[in-house]
């Protein structure tokens, strides 16, 4: 019978070598080339046939077992996107309401009390001796006294108050110059004693109106002042600040029983929140309420606190539930592999390379089910961001690092869950043994 060509020997008089680095195999049976070639770094010959592939190649094993790899890597996507889908809709109620107020940003709001009444004046101020303590502040550059109404925006709490400030023309475009916000072509400002307001393009995005439309009227409910009118929008503003104004002109005349608050600005907008603070340690908070940006996250964080220790136990026990599971299904597939691991250790292979190759592998898929969860996470929420949650108040960052942080456990447990399973079946296996059974 005529000889394989997969056994036929190589003439001598050809020989064969690698295709990259010419290494000699003339003498060798086509078999024995393949042995000599095993742990090298090509596995194509000149003569164009193909060495066996790299056993110790983690690539290897995925390609041969697409079966036993993709169910692996598609627990480890949708467990980073759960995680990191949790994270930045919990993260939504803090990114709405910094949003809402980072108005405070700009300027801090200075409201008076009911207790800084003075028997015989029908509007509540700023008491005087305050205002001058404001302004001898260090770093403070102008108060601006101004009264507003309310108008209701959608958030994740439901109907919100936002207030629209009755300011001079002079105050408005200074504010809008520091906070950065230009009006959008087709647009106006409003007209003196007229009702009608300018507001950024998030509140216009989040009410769902457009030039024209009405943002208030006297039959809003749930608002703390309700409009005196109806109020029309006659220019957008783009910026990232949330704002509204109307004509103080139009406030003065409507609004004459409403207090008057302070807009206490800086010389410096970067000292903004430190002189807020200082604003609101100093000043008499039974006649006045300060807004100070940093004591608002403060707040804000200090009453999300029990929410995010719910969050936290809710990530670290999916992480748990899933290197768990992970873990096993590694041990089954390494048990389905253990002929393989005691033919590479029977010919001489170290156990600590075979431990390697093991963390290899496990490493590999975690990260690349982990980078591949990222991005759906990304593109998921990136389409459901204006689709979905904006429409609804609720604000979200798709690329908040946060949330990516909170899911880095995951092929970190697994890959550490998983080598420490085999890395124990190795060091009690006995090659010689499982080869003689088979």
């Amino acid at each position: 019978m005529a000889q394989s060509s997969s056994n036929r020997p190589f003439p001598k008089s050809q020989p064969v070598s690698c295709l990259r680095c010419s290494e000699a195999a003339s003498g060798y049976t086509k078999g024995a080339c393949y042995r000599r070639l095993l742990f090298t770094r090509h596995g194509r010959f000149r003569n164009g046939t193909t060495a066996i592939a790299r056993p110790l190649n983690p690539i290897t094993y995925f390609r041969r077992n697409l079966g036993r790899t993709l169910p692996l890597a598609f627990v480890i996507v949708l467990s980073v996107f759960l995680i990191a889908s949790v994270v930045t809709i919990v993260n939504s109620i803090d990114l709405t309401v910094l949003t809402i107020y980072n108005y405070t940003k700009v300027f801090t709001p200075v409201i008076p009390r009911i207790a800084a009444a003075v028997p015989g004046e029908s509007v509540i101020r700023v008491p005087a001796a305050i205002k001058t303590q404001i302004q001898k502040t260090p770093g403070v550059e102008r108060t601006i006294e101004t009264s507003g109404f309310f108008f209701n925006i959608n958030t994740v709490f439901g109907p919100f108050p936002f207030v629209c400030f009755g300011v001079t023309d002079g105050d408005r475009d200074y504010l809008l110059r520091r906070a950065g916000d230009t009006l959008l072509p087709g647009g106006r400002m409003p007209a003196p004693g007229q009702p009608e307001a300018v507001i950024s393009e998030g509140l216009a995005r989040n009410k769902k109106v457009k030039i024209g439309d009405v943002i208030a009227s006297p039959l809003d409910t749930g608002t703390f002042v309700a409009a005196p009118a109806k109020i029309k929008l006659v220019g957008i503003l783009r910026g990232p600040t949330w704002m509204a104004f109307t004509s103080q002109q139009f406030t003065d005349a409507s609004l004459s029983q409403v207090p008057r608050s302070l807009l206490v600005t800086t010389i410096n907008p970067a000292d903004q929140g430190r002189v807020g603070d200082m604003l609101y340690t100093n000043l008499d908070k039974f006649q006045v309420q300060v807004l100070s940006f940093n004591n608002l996250v403060k707040t804000l964080r200090s009453s999300l606190a029990s929410m995010y220790l719910i969050m936290h136990l809710v990530n670290g026990t999916v992480i748990f539930v899933v290197a768990l599971m992970a873990g096993m299904l590694s041990n089954i597939y390494f048990t389905q592999r253990i002929s393989e691991f005691a033919v590479l250790a029977a010919i001489g292979i170290r156990r600590s390379t075979l431990v390697w190759h093991a963390v290899s592998e496990t490493a590999i898929l975690t990260s690349l089910g982990w980078i591949l969860g990222v991005i759906v996470n990304w593109s998921i929420l990136s389409f459901m961001r204006g689709s979905v949650f904006e429409p609804r108040g609720m604000l979200i960052n798709p690329s908040d690092p946060l949330s990516y942080w909170n899911t880095l456990p995951i092929p970190v447990c697994i890959t550490l869950f998983a080598v420490a399973t085999i890395s124990y079946r190795l060091s009690h296996l006995d090659p010689v043994t499982i080869i003689e059974r088979r």
